[in-house]
């Protein structure tokens, strides 16, 4: 063979895998449409597209020289020419052998068409001798007549005949695609010069807000003369005094008349050019508003025609899971109908290629550890076939939302636990503190696996932590809802584009960040009275739910530069279910921003995903809301509002009213309040402590629950009915630790709650001068 040969054989055999593809592709499609157990107008349709996409398959595999791909497209050629020129159907057995055929077919392609790389000739011919023993009616493979096979029946779906019966009904049930539209004129174009196109458009963004804050400057600009003609209204009556004074009969006389005049003539020649500026301000300004409006309308339709061109429907995501699903589940022996929608919903094809994975994931979790056999299903009073969703919508904000739902058992709060434990991840008392929600999260951690065995689908415990990782990796989050023993749904939350993104602008400790909107549930203010300890963090209750509350400048180890006001702006984040509010200096606007992704060194910082450029060339970190709850969990403490420039801690010089009936505990708690400066009362119950309340004046009250005649939680409830004392901070230190009891504190309305089993002089202090910062002494 010559070079030019060999180099055109070459560029042949790179065309032919491209095109193998889109083949494989539709006759795997196809054969599961067969397969369904459809209608005999609708099985010869699908039988005719196999058997064209086939032999289409053979001749490109024979004009690329690939001849044992060419050798088993000819084979099932043959039986699918058989059953058209005999009217014959197949058998479920028949089925594994033609997918079995394709999937070999498909490790061909996939070694990129070096032959001795792929699958060894032994594998070849044995497939090609079960597809030749299915030509020749061998027994065990007999062709079925279509005449003798019944309709599918809810009564006998999915179960495999034996020799010489019916066909079978399929493990599994799919829509079957409509016909694609024709296409009338294409191009193959390579991806990275899209991958250029689409960045140069991106980067236009930056013009776009340059153009919008140089539009809103000279808007300003514009704004700022009519109080100069306010002020110069204003000066009227003493410049008509100026002029009557400049213009007098006897001005020659008056030593002040010559300036007067001169000074007249100066104003009223800066009236009419302040004037003229004012026109040709205002002119700018409604042509930079003309040009920014123009721009951003051509630059967002350059940037939407952009990525479409990198732009793939879902179904482009979702076209291997039928056959995927259909072999675990028979694997398994297990029946199951999978149902894909929103085939439609656009998504970049970066996002596709990174989504593969967690979706074949969280699928092969629902096959192994979700969906029960027919069997168990039966006596739980379930169908026999379990129900597999796959659904794709589009949300607010340039959001895609995915969802991944079964009916099988749901997941066992009780085993994960027992799995958590089991691996080290928790302590049997941690384990046993946790809700249900928290109990779920924990099937999103590594090493918690709560299958008995390990094997090639499940059993390592990574799993779902790898979904979890790659999801907000992409800038998105995903929860999951349990319905047992109705199944679970995992709900996937991710921008629709991996280079842009809308964001919530915000300043905390003099520096501007964005927090992806993906992750923000609302924005609020929180006054600092509303602020409660319980145990070491600190808490704040909205919409009747008690989050947990952390200070963006302290998770990212910045000074605070500004003293907090009356109301602090807070944004409500989730990852999961954990949420998480988290207290800002402001909140300045949202807006869609063009995403930087770190490059080396910087690959991996903590609480940080990428940056974007402002159009004034500075550059705004994108902060990782799962980092940020991670770091605020893993705190363990809030540490005291220090106003600026504060590095010391002052005496806190309170006085301190302590209800406290162990002896032991009262002169520790005493001993630590007044080391602080603190003047500190001590009494042995809670109605000598209303009554010393009720006759003395104190800055707080510190008090313990288990105390005889009144505990704490009623001594706090009668403070906070109390109108003289309805705002006196309390805090409970108790060795109560169980979340009932700590919810039971928040209800009666304590500030702080302090367990005795993790206590630490240092907490006490802490939830003190932070509540002392809301009131000042008496």
């Amino acid at each position: 063979m010559s070079r030019h040969e060999a180099e055109f054989l070459q560029r042949l055999r790179a065309a032919f895998l491209v095109e193998a593809r889109d083949h494989l592709l539709a006759i795997g499609t196809g054969l599961l449409a067969l397969e369904k157990g459809a209608s005999l107008a609708e099985r010869g349709t699908q039988l005719e597209v196999v058997f064209r996409h086939t032999h289409s398959l053979k001749g490109a595999a024979r004009a690329a020289s690939f001849p044992r791909i060419e050798a088993i497209c000819q084979a099932v050629e043959e039986i699918f020419a058989t059953c058209k020129r005999r009217g014959r159907v197949l058998s479920a057995p028949h089925f594994d052998v033609l997918h079995r055929a394709f999937d070999l077919v498909g490790g061909y392609v996939d070694a990129g068409g070096r032959m001795e790389q792929g699958a060894s000739p032994d594998a070849g011919a044995a497939v090609l001798g079960e597809l030749q023993a299915i030509t020749r009616g061998d027994p065990g493979v007999e062709l079925e007549s279509a005449t003798a096979t019944p309709q599918p029946s809810s009564a006998n779906a999915g179960q495999l005949p034996p020799a010489g019966e019916a066909a079978a009904t399929p493990e599994i049930e799919v829509g079957v695609p409509g016909p694609r539209p024709a296409i009338t004129e294409t191009v193959r174009v390579q991806t990275p010069r899209l991958d250029r196109v689409l960045l140069a458009a991106e980067e236009l963004l930056t013009v776009k807000q340059a153009q919008g804050e140089l539009a809103d400057e000279l808007q300003q600009l514009e704004a700022r003369f009519g109080l100069w003609s306010k002020r110069w209204l204003a000066a009227q009556p003493a410049l008509r005094q100026l002029r009557n004074l400049a213009t007098a009969e006897d001005a020659t006389a008056s030593p002040a008349a010559v300036p007067a005049a001169g000074t007249v003539e100066f104003l009223e020649w800066s009236y009419g050019y302040v004037r003229s500026l004012e026109s040709a301000v205002r002119a700018l300004a409604r042509s930079a508003a003309r040009g920014a409006h123009l721009a951003s309308r051509q630059i967002d339709e350059l940037l939407e025609d952009s990525k479409s061109l990198l732009m793939l429907p879902f179904s482009a995501l979702t076209e291997t899971l039928p056959k995927l699903v259909r072999d675990l589940a028979r694997d398994q022996g297990k029946k199951v109908d999978l149902e894909v929608s929103g085939e439609n919903v656009q998504l970049d094809k970066r996002m596709i290629e990174l989504l593969r994975d967690p979706l074949i994931h969280l699928v092969r979790n629902a096959l192994d550890h979700g969906i029960e056999t027919p069997a168990r299903r039966k006596a739980a009073g379930k169908p026999e076939r379990a129900s597999l969703s796959i659904r794709a919508r589009l949300l607010h904000g340039n959001l895609v939302g995915i969802e991944v739902a079964d009916d099988g058992a749901g997941l066992d709060p009780q085993r994960l636990r027992q799995a958590a434990v089991k691996s080290g991840v928790l302590g049997e008392d941690s384990a046993g503190q946790l809700d249900e929600g928290q109990v779920l999260e924990l099937a999103f951690r590594s090493d918690v696996s709560t299958s008995p065995i390990i094997t090639e689908i499940s059993g390592r415990g990574l799993g779902l932590a790898i979904v979890r990782e790659q999801v907000e990796k992409l800038g998105g989050r995903i929860e999951v809802e349990n319905r047992a023993p109705q199944g679970a749904c995992f709900s996937i939350v991710l921008p629709q584009s991996m280079t842009t993104l809308r964001g919530l602008f915000v300043e905390a400790g003099g520096h501007t960040f964005v927090i992806p909107s993906a992750h923000v549930e609302r924005v609020t203010r929180v006054p600092p009275a509303g602020l409660k300890t319980v145990g070491r963090h600190e808490t704040v209750t909205i919409d009747g739910h008690v989050l947990p509350v952390a200070r963006l400048h302290q998770l990212l180890e910045i000074p605070a530069s500004a003293p907090p006001g009356a109301l602090l702006p807070a944004v409500l984040v989730g990852s999961g279910q954990q949420r998480l509010a988290l207290l800002v200096e402001e909140v300045l606007h949202d807006e869609e921003v063009l995403v930087k992704r770190l490059q080396r060194p910087l690959v991996r910082i903590r609480n940080v995903a990428g940056a974007t450029v402002q159009a004034s060339g500075k550059p705004v970190p994108i902060l990782n809301v799962a980092d940020l709850i991670k770091s605020a969990r893993g705190a363990g403490r809030q540490e005291a509002s220090v106003p600026a420039g504060g590095g010391e801690e002052q005496p806190l010089a309170l006085r301190v009213l302590l209800a406290e009936d162990s002896i032991t505990s009262r002169l520790l708690l005493k001993g630590i309040l007044e080391s602080a400066s603190c003047e500190v009362k001590a009494v042995a119950d809670g109605v000598e402590a209303f009554t010393a309340l009720r006759s003395e004046a104190f800055d707080l009250l510190v008090s313990d629950i288990e105390m005889p005649r009144m505990n704490g939680f009623d001594l706090t409830a009668r403070v906070r009915a109390d109108r003289k004392l309805a705002d006196l901070p309390v805090v409970l230190v108790t060795a109560l630790s169980r979340r009932e009891d700590r919810e039971r504190g928040i209800d009666v309305g304590a500030n702080a709650y302090i367990t005795k089993g993790s206590f630490d002089q240092r907490h006490l202090l802490e939830a003190v001068r932070r509540l002392a910062i809301t009131r000042e002494p008496m």
